[in-house]
């Protein structure tokens, strides 16, 4: 299965709540993912704005997750790590209510550590983190993001070791940032593949994938930009995505968030036509490219 959306309330949606946008995702853009987003700060969202967004979405076959705030540090200082503590437990804990799969954090910053030290410090506090919320019996999971910055945690490799380390916790594999990270390095069919070979020994169901283009340098992420600005071609991940029929959730983070989503399911329906050799086809329907 593939699902399409984006990371936040679309832009050409008039109302500016989390309903407005999970509705409008819908019945308009005829997308069926939305990631909701607290990056800036947590708000309180009432019980009924997170009961509708749980009841809409299972009743319209729509896939919610939700992006924790950014700054969020688990190898931080006592005090870094207790504040961040509370920023996750508040988000997934909202994630929950909205019938959410996913709460995507940041993991933190090497800082004065060396990247060995910073590794061990994440996994320990991650784990903590965990049992505390199978406590609580949450069934969101905790989501890490790739980093598309040389000064923070957040390589492929160090997100996959973390999930293999934690049980419960998976990856969200943000390919603008490790396009960034590596300096331009996802440019064709291989490069991708690369990247879900690293993925194999966490066997996962599912693919949450954030998408955008990238301005970088040296290793370094700058800002993100449209996809058609920036040089990491879609193409082939969404060959390789059809090749091995893998269950994906593509979220666009670009600056024109559904302008691009909507361009990821056109990018999506023309590789299923290139296939079929008809003239019309539509994401939602992988039927005949399946059989």
């Amino acid at each position: 299965m593939i699902r399409i959306g984006q990371a936040g309330i679309p832009l050409s949606c008039k109302g500016r709540t989390n309903k407005d946008g999970l509705a409008y995702t819908k019945k308009i853009l005829d997308l069926n993912a939305m990631e909701i987003q607290f990056v800036r700060g947590l708000y309180v969202m009432s019980d009924e704005e997170a009961l509708f967004i749980k009841d809409f979405s299972k009743e319209n076959d729509m896939e919610v997750h939700v992006h924790a705030p950014y700054y969020i540090n688990l190898a931080g200082d006592e005090d870094e790590v207790t504040m961040s503590f509370e920023k996750i437990k508040n988000s997934v804990m909202m994630a929950e209510k909205m019938g959410a799969k996913i709460a995507v954090i940041h993991p933190g910053f090497y800082g004065d550590l060396n990247e060995k030290k910073t590794m061990a410090k994440i996994i320990k506090n991650t784990k903590k983190i965990v049992d505390h919320l199978k406590k609580e019996k949450i069934k969101t999971k905790i989501g890490l993001e790739t980093m598309g910055k040389q000064k923070v945690f957040g390589s492929i490799e160090e997100i996959v070791n973390v999930c293999k380390e934690v049980k419960d916790i998976v990856p969200v594999i943000d390919f603008g940032h490790i396009h960034a990270r590596c300096n331009g390095c996802l440019k064709e069919r291989a490069d991708f593949e690369k990247i879900f070979d690293k993925l194999k020994p966490l066997r996962l169901r599912h693919y949450l994938i954030h998408l955008t283009g990238v301005l970088y340098e040296n290793g370094n992420e700058y800002y993100h930009l449209p996809i058609k600005k920036g040089d990491m071609p879609l193409a082939p991940l969404i060959e390789i995505i059809l090749d091995k029929k893998y269950n994906v959730t593509l979220i666009s983070e670009s600056p024109l968030l559904e302008h691009d989503a909507v361009y990821i399911k056109l990018q999506v329906e023309k590789a299923i036509m290139k296939r079929t050799g008809k003239e019309t086809a539509y994401y939602k329907d992988l039927s005949e490219i399946y059989d």
